[in-house]
């Protein structure tokens, strides 16, 4: 506290901060100390599932022995009133007590608190943990957040952080098709999560967990949205796996805790989660470089193996889970596979010799007779599916660009929405793709 000889910025530099300066919204850190700032936190950053760990018993013991070393090599002092109040904070919220001890001494600093007198009685540790949610719950989703902007500038050159981004993420990341997997996995795992038992007892505090996961799985799919974006290469495997993962869910609408999420902000977060996963699905197929001459290699030896259409075992799981469900909320993606397919069908016909590992999946997709009755291919049956009244596809469109928060920024101010960065130019770029592709 006051007079210790080490500052830290785990403890100076809040995540909302962190995100502020990288997205340029506060000014102030040069690229040297964002690049430091960053450093600090890798470890938090990477760990998608457990950004703030989970309790140890080396560091309840360094808690209670009254001294931490933080990651950024800091060694602070624990006092007694504050051993107390960390290790409550690490019980209510499962999370590591040295990570716990930075909570609590960075909402000291950035927000501050009553004077409670050097008290630790039951009813100042309550309050505390009151007052500390709010922060606590902010932190977590801007861990993930901070990671956006540095995914965007690493895109583009002229970005002020672009030097920063080529430059941290790398070390954060440190196998990057990895960390997509990890967040398709802890999306998936926070939709099934049930409510802890700490929280039962209070209905009020239970719904404001349920929303507050809610959130998370939003800014993880945002994540996800940037990774695949230009970082991660989209190949098979993990096209495939995206595609589960949106499909298994309806879109993020099959979560364990549904009966908390009845209310406008709950029905806000499903929507805006449906939004997120249209635009990931359809931008996962890429399909203007599918729509390029060349763009697609049909080949037993592809040149580019990390690019999905190079997998005829993910195209054909891809194929059967996009026509598994022909709801109207899958419409725009429904209708991307179909130019997917029209790019494949023509590639394939002008192959003298189709190779043997996308023969069965091709010659699903061709004309064929049936019952002396010669059968459209499938891209065509999908396509005028996809533009039938029923599918809805106009109707979900304007819908995306009128009322949701990720196209429309007074809709986000408006609902409050949690959408990191509404009507950003990459998620106008997807629908613009689209429609260029299927123009």
């Amino acid at each position: 506290m006051p007079g210790e000889p080490s500052r830290s910025t785990l403890i100076d530099v809040t995540n909302q901060q962190l995100h502020s300066f990288l997205s340029g919204r506060l000014e102030g850190s040069s690229p040297d100390q964002l690049c430091d700032i960053i450093s600090a936190r890798s470890l938090q950053l990477r760990n998608v599932a457990k950004p703030y760990g989970t309790p140890t018993p080396a560091s309840r013991k360094a808690v209670e022995a009254g001294s931490v070393t933080l990651a950024d090599g800091v060694v602070l002092q624990v006092d007694e009133v504050e051993r107390e109040f960390t290790l409550a904070i690490s019980t209510r919220f499962g999370i590591d007590e040295i990570q716990a001890f930075v909570l609590l001494r960075s909402f000291l600093y950035n927000e501050g608190l009553s004077n409670n007198g050097g008290s630790t009685d039951k009813g100042v540790v309550d309050e505390l943990i009151a007052a500390i949610t709010p922060f606590y719950y902010s932190e977590r989703l801007f861990v993930l957040r901070a990671l956006i902007p540095l995914f965007r500038a690493h895109e583009n050159t002229g970005d002020s952080i672009h030097a920063v981004a080529t430059k941290c993420l790398p070390r954060i990341l440190q196998d990057s098709h990895q960390f997509a997997l990890d967040l398709i996995t802890e999306y998936l795992h926070k939709t099934e999560m049930d409510i802890p038992e700490v929280l039962h007892a209070d209905a009020r505090i239970a719904s404001r967990w349920a929303k507050q996961n809610m959130k998370e799985q939003l800014v993880t799919l945002e994540v996800l949205f940037w990774t695949v974006w230009g970082y991660v290469p989209c190949d098979g495997p993990l096209v495939v796996r995206i595609f589960e993962a949106a499909y298994n869910t309806n879109l993020g609408s099959s979560q364990k805790n549904s009966t908390l999420l009845l209310d406008d902000e709950g029905n806000q977060l499903q929507h805006d989660c449906a939004a997120l996963w249209i635009l990931v699905t359809v931008e996962v197929l890429e399909l203007e470089k599918v729509a390029e001459d060349g763009g697609i290699e049909i080949s037993a030896t592809p040149s580019d193996k990390t690019f999905y259409p190079s997998s005829p075992e993910s195209l054909r799981r891809i194929h059967e889970i996009v026509t598994s469900n022909l709801s109207s909320q899958h419409a725009c993606t429904h209708l991307a596979w179909a130019f997917v397919l029209s790019r494949l069908t023509s590639k394939a016909g002008q192959l003298k010799e189709i190779p043997e590992s996308y023969r069965g999946f091709l010659d699903s997709l061709h004309p064929h007779h049936n019952r002396s009755k010669e059968r459209e291919p499938s891209h065509v049956l999908m396509a005028r599916a996809a533009f039938s009244p029923e599918a809805g596809l106009f109707k979900l469109l304007l819908t995306l660009l009128t009322t949701s928060p990720l196209f429309v920024t007074s809709v986000a101010w408006k609902t409050g929405s949690t959408v990191t960065d509404p009507n950003a130019i990459a998620f106008r770029s997807v629908l613009k793709g689209f429609g260029h592709c299927n123009g």
